[in-house]
This record gives structure tokens, sequence and C-alpha cells, in this order.
């Protein structure tokens, strides 16, 4: 009898374990997709770039647009290319290469 509870509780923890884990693990792609977005601007915002790139820097904008399915971001000028080589350089270390 023993052996058998011992068995029997030796399962249900496996089981309450591995679906409190598949629990933990089931973050929507969209919301981890919107805070890895969100930091990588924070990481634009925050580099240290020349004074004459600055305002480039600072005024760099990104979002996840869910309904294309793609990040957008609000770089046009030749200007943006080294704010924009940065983000797209922080979501690829962050394992959303951009293409």
């Amino acid at each position: 009898m023993t052996c058998r509870f011992f068995a029997a509780l030796a399962v249900l923890l496996g089981l309450l374990l591995a679906s409190v884990a598949s629990m933990a693990q089931e973050k929507s792609p969209k919301s981890t997709i919107d805070d890895v977005v969100k930091q990588c601007v924070d990481v634009v915002h925050r580099f240290p770039a020349d004074k004459s790139d600055l305002s480039f820097f600072k005024k760099f904008d990104a979002f996840y647009n869910s309904a294309a399915g793609r990040v957008e971001n609000n770089a046009f000028l030749d200007g943006d290319l080294p704010a924009l080589y940065q983000f797209n350089k922080c979501m690829a270390s962050q394992g959303f290469p951009l293409k």
C-alpha cells in the first residue's frame, strides 16, 4: 500500500509540475514581441550617438503591428539608418531578427 501511494503521489506531483511549467512558459507571443520592441526602442534612445545624430536616436520609434504581423518604425531619412541599425541589432539579439 505504501509503495502504491508514493507512486501515485509521484505521478500526481509530476503532472502538477509539468502543468505549472507549461503555464509559466505560455506568454502570448504578441506581448513578448511588444515588450522586446519597447525595450529595443529604449536601447536606441539611450545609445551614445554623435551630437549630429542625437536627434535621430531620440526621435526613433517602433511598434508591433499585429494586423500586418510585422514591426513598424518611423525611420525614413538617411540619418535614421544608424538608429535603425541599433534597433535591428537589439531585436536580433533578443531572438526577433527583422527582415
